[in-house]
């Protein structure tokens, strides 16, 4: 095998989530003598300027979808179902999948979660008309999990994001080799000296259950929330008095929102990681969240922050520990849960993965 890797994302709109798994790993691959290209349905010109500039070759595909977000990418992943992707040389580089949307055989697969598990999920919180859709789009969203799992389970190696994404590969009968969390970075993303803690911290998305912001709001908790709006965000959402929507904010101020707020609160419906508790912790500030999925397995009940079972549970101990507060080591070691998190970290890993299969 060549010393090249070929590593294939979704569509490239940042470098943010997964994209940033692809951009450091071609970074540190490319310092240390590999040919990396990358490969995309579409890449953003602005963003391919950086990879460029970091060192890789950059394939488009030429797929860029009609619509816009995140609608987009799910326009791209369920095109799949109906239109294979054909004429892709692979050469005889090892190929790093790191894609939802390009159903691909390659050396390495990547599972970061199933699109199907989260729509159906989700599709329990949509509004009706949102609900009639997804009900007609069935077929074709079964068949584009089939291609995907195909994909995935058909590669040499699978390694997963977190051990609930490898119990949802092994699930479907496939095997997983191993877990390479995402990365964070703690240089970046760190505690302030003098906290202000007069606030509750929330990111809101498609996988946020607002009904428990409303009733932890409704307590006179004060909240602020940043996010970029979805189509089903209800509309009392940005008028409620204890409610301070920021939308999509700078990572500047993200790190002093995570740094300064007196605890982070995560009702989410799916999430196989969750970058969130692992940001708000790399800050020093504890995460409450429930106890399943990945943050599951990111936060520590009672050190690192609190993991509970229910809506109603979660509900409760936002109050309780908005007027009793927690024992201050509980920042210093959610800090320092988040270091097993670093780049540095997660790039030695994969690093040393590549390295095994090379030398096979």
């Amino acid at each position: 095998m060549r010393k090249c890797v070929l590593i294939i994302t979704d569509g490239v709109d940042g470098i943010t989530g997964p994209i940033r798994v692809a951009y450091l790993l071609g970074k540190h691959l490319v310092d240390v003598g590999f040919i990396v290209e990358l490969m995309a349905p579409y890449v953003e010109p602005q963003v391919e300027t950086e990879f460029v500039n970091a060192g890789f070759r950059v394939k488009e595909l030429g797929l860029k979808p009609p619509i816009g977000g995140g609608l987009g990418h799910l326009w791209l992943w369920m095109r799949n179902a109906l239109f294979k992707i054909h004429d892709i040389d692979l050469g005889d580089c090892m190929s790093i999948n790191l894609s939802f949307e390009l159903h691909i055989k390659s050396t390495i697969f990547y599972a970061q979660g199933y699109v199907r598990d989260l729509l159906s999920d989700l599709v329990r919180e949509f509004p009706r008309h949102y609900r009639v859709a997804y009900r007609l789009s069935l077929p074709i969203i079964k068949k584009a999990d089939a291609n995907y799992h195909k994909a995935l389970s058909s590669s040499t190696f699978v390694v997963a994001n977190s051990k609930y994404s490898v119990e949802m590969v092994m699930r479907r009968g496939a095997q997983v080799h191993g877990i390479i969390n995402p990365p964070i970075d703690t240089s970046f993303f760190k505690p302030v000296t003098n906290p202000s803690n007069d606030y509750v911290l929330t990111y809101v998305g498609k996988e946020t259950q607002f009904n428990v912001l409303r009733r932890i709001a409704d307590h006179g908790i004060k909240i602020v929330a940043f996010g970029s709006k979805v189509a089903w965000m209800p509309r009392w959402f940005t008028k409620h008095s204890n409610i301070d929507y920021r939308g999509r904010v700078s990572d500047d101020e993200l790190t002093k929102l995570y740094a300064n707020a007196r605890f982070t609160v995560f009702p989410f419906i799916h999430e196989p990681f969750g970058y969130v508790p692992v940001e708000s912790m790399a800050c020093g500030t504890p995460v409450l969240t429930y106890n399943k999925q990945g943050p599951g397995e990111t936060v520590i009940n009672n050190e690192t922050g609190w993991l509970v079972d229910t809506p109603e549970d979660l509900v409760n101990m936002a109050i309780k520990l908005w007027h009793d507060g927690y024992p201050e080591h509980m920042r210093v070691r959610a800090r320092e849960r988040a270091l097993m998190y670093d780049e540095s970290v997660v790039m030695m890993a994969w690093m040393d993965l590549i390295r095994r299969i090379i030398g096979q």
